[in-house]
């Protein structure tokens, strides 16, 4: 398209009868200008993009007392159907001060004209639509901007890094230089591009098509039932949908034919949001990015109106933002920024302005000079923190107020009856704790599971930071948990956005279980014995005890597939964890678990005589070993066969091809009593005379340490051996060895390490070793009489006196 055909074009958007203004969404020239149109051609009715079940909540969003940013979520829940499960979407439609269709609703609020939403409800959207289920994203995607190829290449052209730069560059800078019917061929001309990028057969495949047909026939409806004396109707749309719309105008609209599927459930709310979701950096799917420097921007517009004034608008946005900048390096991180350099970012951002013949500063501007006076150093180490601190600065920290009466769903209420039940406090926002007797009071096994169920949801309300971990095995000793919690809007606004799975929370907790149990089967991880056992402790964890017959399934199938010895042996250790934690648990239906602890522990075995070529995770196959040691030891293994797990350890020791696997299995049998001190003496010798590499004879060391530290100073060999291993090592054979040695003696507690410094004077003759640790000089001065010491030598070697230094 040329210029004429472009201007040809914006023309049609504009009639006496019909306004269609295409907008960016969340762009403050899109919602300035839009305030002088409506000013100017006082229209009759207002059209909004946007699914047309949400006009009730207009009120809402014009209300006085709402506070941007907030969102209306919705989601729309699928019954199952032969071919197919149930499944579940959501999205939201996010509203900030500078948004045009927000400020459009405002306007019309004002001046009493009548507004409403012309989209396709958000249902059929999913059914035109496939995409992944209960993934965030927007109603306003705006990603055939992201993908147009006419843009990408204006931008290279103008030196913009992409069309959002791109587009604040064109728009956003020189608001206030030109009318509004200018601005409007404008965006049409930068729309219209975009489209030509875009097939048929994408835009019908991707629901866009069938979206404008819907707003095209709501357009139209209103024309007709327009009263000829009155202002001309105003549709609000995107403007990749607007430049589309005079063509489609010259004909009769067809409203389409949405095959919906049968919905189980679907609701809309107002939310409320925050400019750290708004932004497109932290996943937002479509608007303008920093909404926080936006905002700044917007707030001053309200108070300018020449044009002179319009200017310095962003130049004075520029400077507080580069000075808030500084102020939160100084006062949050320490870091002083001096005011020459504030004052050479602020020269350099009019500098850039000039440099990319721009009107006025743009975002890039202000991030490019922090990046160029802020940091000092290099710009992937000592600036990271820098570019954070400015990007969150752009981001900005506003979150929003739903306003009186706007509709609670149920699942809402529910939570906060049941807390109030419990008598956990939600009448403010003030941080309380809680600690739960789980083992000897009922009443609180159910806060528990209260308290779990929302954790699980990604409610932000409550965090356990101490007590008994029974999906992960840790401290299991402790009799109580205790907890953090505050009831605050963020709470509530997840509780909304949690809806879509129940409107109970045991509902909504057993439905995303299941879905879970489901992903887990179409992602091929039910063969994880790992994984399912976690799923089974946290069914037990949740109370969620008629899912168990389903998972103890899985579980059983998942144990007879998978082939990892660790991980099988993992699923039966956390088996036995949850057979001895029934009570607390209050797990009913655990009836098959001895017999399912017997069939892992066997299968671990099993798997345990494939062990001879060592496998790639040595660490992983000896806590496992060991894990089997604990569960014998444990009430839940008394009924296996311990003979299975010393059959395998000896044939382990014999085969195995690796020192350090060999070495923990002689440290397993030798701590529980199978192997005594005689033999294990003659053991080591065998391997330790055997053994060609010092790595190997240190690794063979290292492994049985993990398994049986008490060694290391009840059984003289070792000593004896690391001394001579030590003597007839050079300087550099020890650094190269030093690393395995370390992660031998790592397990060591302070007194053990006594014993063994004991141990080392006795064979020296001595008392004691005197001070490990001399506290009169640190590591630099270590380092730096290390280096003198290597240059004597090496001037000593060269006069022929290397002797006089040798060991």
């Amino acid at each position: 398209m040329d210029t004429a055909q472009i201007r040809d074009l914006a023309a049609q958007l504009i009639s006496p009868a019909l306004v269609v203004y295409p907008v960016r969404h969340h762009s403050p020239a899109c919602a300035w200008y839009l305030q002088q149109l409506i000013t100017e051609c006082q229209p009759s009715l207002v059209l909004v993009e946007g699914p047309r079940s949400f006009t009730p909540m207009i009120p809402l969003l014009v209300n006085q007392k709402a506070k941007m940013p907030l969102a209306i979520y919705t989601y729309a829940v699928r019954k199952a159907a032969e071919d197919q499960a149930e499944s579940r979407r959501a999205a939201y439609y996010p509203f900030c001060d500078y948004s045009p269709e927000l400020v459009a609703l405002r306007e019309a609020d004002r001046l009493g004209i009548p507004a409403r939403f012309i989209d396709l409800d958000f249902g059929e959207q999913c059914a035109l639509e496939a995409g992944p289920e209960a993934e965030e994203h927007s109603l306003l995607d705006e990603r055939h901007y992201r993908r147009s190829e006419h843009l990408h290449a204006l931008a290279n052209q103008l030196g913009c890094r992409d069309h959002e730069e791109l587009w604040e560059h064109l728009f956003e800078a020189d608001l206030g230089k030109v009318t509004w019917h200018e601005h409007l061929a404008r965006v049409t001309a930068y729309c219209a591009v975009s489209r030509e990028d875009c097939s048929e057969q994408v835009l019908s495949a991707d629901g866009t098509l069938q979206r404008e047909a819907e707003m095209l026939w709501h357009i139209q409806q209103a024309l007709t039932q327009r009263d000829v004396q009155s202002g001309p109707v105003l549709a609000v749309v995107g403007g990749f949908h607007a430049v589309a719309f005079p063509a489609q105008l010259q004909q009769a609209v067809v409203r389409p034919k949405v095959l919906v599927p049968d919905l189980q459930d679907q609701a809309s709310a107002l939310i409320r949001y925050g400019f750290d979701r708004l932004d497109r950096l932290n996943g937002y799917a479509a608007g303008m990015t920093s909404p926080g420097w936006h905002q700044a921007l917007w707030q001053r517009l309200q108070r300018h109106e020449s044009a002179a004034s319009l200017r310095r608008v962003r130049e004075q946005a520029a400077l507080e933002t580069l000075t808030d900048i500084a102020i939160e390096l100084r006062d949050q991180h320490g870091l002083s920024i001096a005011m020459p350099a504030l004052a050479a970012a602020y020269e350099q951002v009019l500098r850039l302005t000039q440099l990319r013949q721009r009107p006025a500063p743009a975002r890039n501007d202000v991030l490019d000079a922090v990046t160029s006076c802020f940091i000092k150093g290099d710009i992937e180490a000592d600036g990271t923190l820098i570019l954070s601190v400015a990007r969150h600065a752009l981001c900005g920290k506003s979150v929003g107020t739903v306003p009186p009466g706007a509709h609670t769903p149920p699942l809402v209420k529910d939570v906060a009856w049941r807390l109030r039940r419990q008598r956990l406090k939600v009448e403010d926002s003030q941080p309380r704790r809680a600690v739960l007797d789980i083992y000897r009071r009922p009443a609180h096994r159910i806060s528990s599971r209260l308290l779990h169920g929302l954790s699980f949801l990604g409610i932000p309300f409550a965090i356990r930071t101490a007590g008994p971990d029974f999906a992960n095995g840790i401290g299991l000793d402790r009799l109580q948990e205790h907890w953090e919690y505050a009831y605050s809007a963020a709470t509530e606004a997840a509780l909304v956005e949690a809806s879509m799975y129940g409107v109970t929370l045991p509902l909504a907790v057993a439905q995303k279980f299941a879905e879970q149990l489901l992903r887990m089967q179409a992602e091929g991880q039910a063969r994880d014995a790992r994984a399912a056992a976690s799923m089974m402790a946290r069914a037990c964890v949740l109370g969620l005890h008629d899912h168990l017959p389903k998972v103890l399934a899985m579980l059983r199938s998942a144990v007879a597939e998978d082939a990892g010895f660790d991980a099988v042996v993992d699923a039966v250790s956390q088996l036995s964890l949850l057979w001895q934690s029934r009570e607390p648990l209050e797990a009913r239906g655990l009836d098959e678990v001895p017999s399912l602890i017997l069939a892992a522990y066997e299968r671990a075995i099993y798997l345990g005589h494939g062990l001879q070529g060592g496998g790639t995770d040595i660490d992983a196959i000896i806590r496992a070993l060991g894990k089997l040691r604990e569960l014998l030891v444990s009430a839940a293994g008394h009924a296996l066969d311990a003979q299975l797990y010393w059959t395998l350890l000896a044939e382990l020791q014999r085969s195995c091809d690796s020192p350090l696997l060999r070495g923990a299995v002689i440290g397993l049998r030798y701590s529980a009593g199978q192997l005594d001190e005689r033999t294990l003496n003659s053991v080591l010798a065998g391997h330790f005379q055997g053994l060609a590499a010092t790595t190997d004879a240190v690794a063979l060391l290292r492994g049985l340490l993990s398994t049986a530290r008490e060694a290391a100073w009840q059984q003289p060999i070792l000593i004896d051996f690391l001394n001579n291993l030590l003597s007839g090592w050079t300087q550099q054979d020890f650094v190269n060895n030093l690393p395995e040695l370390r992660l031998a003696f790592a397990g060591m507690t302070p007194k053990e390490t006594d014993r063994i410094a004991e141990a080392v004077a006795q064979l020296h003759g001595l008392e004691s070793l005197g001070p490990l640790l001399n506290r009169e000089m640190d590591a630099a001065d270590v380092q730096q009489h290390l280096q003198v010491s290597a240059t004597v030598a090496e001037l000593l070697s060269a006069e022929g006196l290397g002797a006089w230094v040798a060991p």
